[in-house]
């Protein structure tokens, strides 16, 4: 297979950006970029080395660097090309640049990239040698080499942060809370206080004990707080969620009547009213059911930059390296991704993660954090670990319909325990308590009863 051609590293934009900034403003930003750019090779394109090298000696002759006098010397030169340096281009370099404020930093970009050429050099030239020649010729092109990866060292930015930024930052979450992210939920946002940026908080359960509608009554709850959030639909499309966001909304809805189009022709007109109000309360959710793999994931996070990223659910991802064949470490990579992320965009993540089948032959059905896939990695890498049981789907006589139970396995900074929910399936909520599951039952009954009895006095009416 034919090898794709490799590029050495430069930066057109960089380049643009200091020699239009001299065209700009003149003498005082060359000085500026000249501080860094100490030999005309360090630029990339042949045309921006040899302006650069007519804009150096026009400095040291004392003479004023714009437009004119820069076009005046080119033409009476052998520089001059049609293709390449020519007036049309000089002319329009001032415009590519929005401030000259930047000119350093675009000034040790391209310093960079020399030295980084440079050192792709000398490695070649280092590993060629090897084979041939003296011993005393690689010892001078092994200091040669080291020279120029100490330079590289040194010339990229540090991430060090200054201790009294840090202590700055600390002062301000304690004043502002902002680092804090409310569940909207008692019972969750007693675990810890909240979710926290930064952290992940991952929900697991076996499949129909509500996992995925606790995660949509959470993303629901955080719009109406005003929150940004991006959801990843692996399992359900982006239009079954917002069937459950409609019946969330709806008094009288249920989950079945959507999911099977059993709407009557009255009802679709307030359906259709109430998807108009919707569109402005979801104004903050950005929804994806396309995206496949982790690096597209995080590529979407890095671009929006939300406050809450919400995944469901881990396992469906696809690692991007096809070398990898133990899931054990494809979820590993997938959790400690999503960690670094929420890290470096200060968001908050959301995983939800299926459990391992075994749960369902225990006589304790209840799940625990063993039941997760790869468990550990989840332990080492989680701020908080859920688990949603629904007792009810387990035994029907037992259990009561409309409570549910999410249980916190794992708490880094709050308290772990079992905590009691009120649950209605077919309207995809999560309550403070059964009491309150039980009444919007009871009203949604009683609605629906009116609503139909009406349809079916205007039918008799009819005839």
């Amino acid at each position: 297979m034919e090898q794709p051609i490799k590029v050495y590293p430069h930066s057109t934009e960089a380049e643009e950006a200091v020699l239009g900034g001299i065209i700009k403003e003149g003498a005082s930003i060359f000085e500026r970029c000249n501080a860094w750019i100490r030999d005309e090779e360090a630029f990339y394109h042949t045309k921006n080395k040899e302006l650069w090298k007519i804009m150096a000696e026009m400095h040291r002759e004392g003479e004023v660097i714009d437009l004119v006098t820069l076009g005046d010397r080119i033409k009476s030169s052998k520089l001059f090309s049609e293709e390449g340096l020519n007036l049309y281009y000089i002319s329009g370099l001032p415009d590519s640049v929005v401030t000259t404020g930047n000119v350093e930093s675009y000034a040790r970009i391209i310093w960079e990239k020399h030295i980084k050429r440079k050192s792709i050099k000398s490695a070649y030239e280092l590993y060629n040698t090897g084979f041939k020649e003296s011993e005393e010729k690689v010892e001078d092109l092994l200091h040669n080499h080291a020279v120029l990866v100490n330079e590289l060292l040194e010339i990229s930015p540090s991430k060090k942060k200054d201790i009294s930024s840090v202590i700055n930052e600390t002062i301000d979450t304690l004043k502002t809370g902002k680092n804090i992210i409310k569940f909207g939920y008692p019972q969750l946002d007693n675990i810890a206080g909240g979710m926290t940026r930064k952290e992940l908080t991952v929900i697991g359960g076996r499949p129909g004990h509500g996992k995925t509608t606790l995660t949509i009554n959470i993303v629901r709850s955080l719009l109406n707080q005003g929150y940004r959030v991006m959801v990843f639909n692996r399992e359900m499309s982006n239009v079954e969620m917002i069937k459950k966001f409609m019946i969330m909304e709806s008094s009288d809805l249920k989950y079945e009547d959507l999911r099977v189009g059993d709407i009557e022709e009255g009802r679709m007109q307030l359906i259709e009213i109430m998807a108009d109000n919707l569109k402005e309360k979801l104004e903050n959710l950005i929804m994806y059911d396309d995206i496949r793999t982790l690096s597209d994931a995080m590529r979407e996070i890095q671009r929006e930059k939300p406050d809450v990223v919400v995944d469901d659910y881990i396992q469906l991802i696809q690692v991007d390296n096809k070398k990898q064949k133990d899931r054990r470490f494809e979820i590993e990579e997938i959790l400690t991704e999503y960690k670094w992320v929420c890290k470096k965009e200060n968001c908050a993540g959301v995983l939800v993660s299926q459990l391992n089948r075994e749960i369902e032959k225990r006589i304790e059905p209840r799940p625990r954090l063993a039941d997760f896939a790869e468990s550990g990695t989840i332990e080492q890498t989680a701020e908080t670990a859920l688990l949603v049981f629904y007792g009810y789907n387990f035994n029907d006589d037992k259990y009561n319909r409309y409570e549910i139970e999410v249980i916190c396995d794992k708490a880094r900074y709050g308290k772990v325990g079992t905590y009691v929910m009120g649950f209605n399936g077919s309207k995809c909520k999560f309550y403070h308590n059964s009491d309150d599951a039980v009444k919007d039952n009871d009203n949604n009954r009683n609605k629906t009863k009116i609503s139909r009895d009406r349809a079916l006095s205007n039918v008799q009416s009819d005839f």
